[in-house]
Formats: structure tokens, sequence, C-alpha cells
């Protein structure tokens, strides 16, 4: 039987919620990070969104995936931030990336249980889908986020063929799994753990 999309990429690929948010629709936030760094308030539209206490302290976060150009026919500059909650109201920039990862379709974020979750989508649709998506947590001795996993996701719906893989750098293990028509074998292996935690600030996706 033929496995349909599922419910909620035909969601997010039929209604508008997927598409760029204009800043002017997220005042607080986007007017805190437009004070604070001045050299990026091209970046006006939101691409992506998720709020949660990232940093412990109680307060909710905002993360946002930003894109903009500086100028009509530029390149379009795409950035990951990350804005703390203050406790006399407003936020302050708790982390910035470097460029980040331009995929094909639309990002989701969410904060779970302290992590930021960011996917991003390559391909949606009918037939297929693929995706990347990376972990971070704050990390208190460095007053930034690190990337702590990255996960990716191939799935070819005609084909009954799912690709996955799911690496934990605090573990330092790697677990790939494949599953063809009705078959799922599954694999683990060391990876080498970056000696110095990898942080947000200043990451850049290509890199």
């Amino acid at each position: 039987m033929r496995n349909h999309l599922p419910l909620s990429i035909a969601l997010l690929l039929a209604c508008s919620c997927a598409a760029p948010v204009a800043a002017n629709e997220r005042p607080e936030a986007l007017q805190a990070f437009a004070s604070q760094a001045r050299e990026l308030r091209h970046l006006d539209f939101v691409w992506g969104e998720a709020t949660g206490d990232l940093n412990g302290d109680g307060i909710s976060d905002v993360a946002l995936v930003l894109t903009g150009s500086r100028r009509d026919e530029a390149p379009r500059e795409e950035r990951l931030v990350v804005l703390a909650g203050v406790p006399s109201g407003g936020y302050r920039i708790l982390s910035l990336s470097g460029e980040f990862c331009h995929p094909g379709k639309f990002y989701t974020l969410d904060i779970k249980r302290g992590s930021l979750i960011v996917e991003a989508v390559e391909t949606s649709d009918a037939s297929r889908h693929g995706s990347t998506t990376r972990r971070f947590r704050y990390n208190a001795k460095l007053k930034d986020l690190e990337l702590i996993g990255e996960d990716t996701l191939s799935v070819a719906y005609d084909e009954d063929e799912e690709e996955r893989s799911s690496a934990n750098y605090l573990t330092g293990k790697s677990i790939a799994t494949l599953r063809s028509k009705g078959k799922t074998r599954s694999s683990e292996k060391r990876i080498e753990s970056p000696v110095r935690p990898v942080r947000l600030n200043g990451w850049d996706c290509g890199a």
C-alpha cells in the first residue's frame, strides 16, 4: 500500500504559515535584534521561530531564523539568532550564527527540554522528503549554545524506503537505520566528538 505524505508536512506545504513572516509582525524580539545588531537590520523576515527557556533562568527565550538582502539583487543572507529574555522585559542577543543553512524548502524550529531543535527541509513533496536536523544546547561555561547532535532523514514514499542517521556529539555515537520494503537494518559506530564544543555564535553551516 502506498505511503502518504505525513500530515504535518502536508499542512506545512498547504498553508501560508510556512512562508517567511514580516519582521514587523514580531515587533518585540525583532526590534531588540535590530537595535543590538544594526549591521544586520536588513535581515527582516522570520523564516522560522521557537520560544522556550534555553539558558535555564526561567525566562522565555526566542530562537529565530532571519533572512534578507542588503540591497536589490544582492545574495540572500541567513542567520540563526537566539534572543534571551531579560528579567526587566525585552531581549538581549544570546547567540548569533554565521551564515546559516539555506534549505531548499523551509525550516521548523522547536525548543524541548532546554534544547533548540532546528530542522532544515531540503525536499518535501508527494514522493520524497529529505531533511537535516541540528540540536543545540546551552553551555553555561561558554555562555553560548553548542551543537550537540545532527540527524538526517531521507524518505522515498513510492519505493517505501527510509534512511535515518543520528549523531550524538556528547556520547560520541552515531546510529544509522535503513528501512526498505518492511525490513529494517540498524548499525551503530563511534564517531570522533569535537575536541572543543562547537559554538553557535559565529558558526557557519556551510563550513
